[in-house]
């Protein structure tokens, strides 16, 4: 695929926040990349709002796709939206997908829009760069080399490409040192999503 910078981006103006989610009623969270094109969207549902922002319960069986692939998620997943920060988190149950446990998407432009519905999307733009704490394993950053490549190919501006090497540093220390969010509170949310669902 030849994908080329391009030299003006219109950004969708949206709000950081939703209005006030009603658990379970639909979110789905929707990815892009820097030049547009889709990238991950998976649906969930609401669990509500904390300190931390906005959490979302993406059972086990949820459809989650991309151009070119698509799956069914083999383990429950619990997605935090956080009100300031350059990233979107995801709590993984560690059973099924070789232990995960945490993958961090550090991001950008995160907003929230209304589906005709009266249910919620969340955008963001994915920046590449992914924070990664697996089970019985260190912390670790993940796809600096598609970082490298994506900053030249689609033309990320020098402060965008420091600002989110930066937010990555942090998340690096923050699930290093077990830091909140990142201190286990996510396993309530587990249970609070699998009794909404009865499962």
């Amino acid at each position: 695929m030849n994908r080329q910078p391009i030299s003006a981006r219109v950004v969708p103006q949206r709000p950081r926040r939703p209005e006030p989610l009603v658990p379970g009623e639909r979110v789905v969270t929707r990815a892009w990349k820097y030049d547009g094109y889709a990238h991950w969207v998976v649906d969930g549902v609401a669990l509500g709002s904390d300190d931390d922002g906005e959490w979302i319960y993406q059972p086990a069986g949820s459809f989650v796709a991309r151009p070119g692939a698509a799956f069914t998620a083999g383990d429950d997943a619990v997605v935090l939206i956080p009100d300031t920060g350059e990233w979107i988190a995801t709590f993984h149950a560690g059973v099924r997908r070789n232990g995960l446990l945490i993958y961090i998407d550090v991001s950008t432009e995160i907003g929230w829009s209304p589906l005709a519905s009266g249910e919620w999307e969340v955008h963001s733009v994915d920046m590449d760069l992914d924070v990664v704490e697996r089970a019985g394993q260190d912390v670790y950053l993940d796809d600096e080399d598609e970082f490298e490549q994506h900053s030249e190919e689609l033309g990320y501006p020098q402060e965008l490409i420091h600002a989110t090497r930066a937010e990555a540093a942090k998340l690096l220390a923050a699930v290093g040192h077990h830091t909140p969010p990142f201190d286990g509170r996510a396993k309530a949310r587990f249970a609070q999503g699998r009794a909404l669902l009865g499962r």
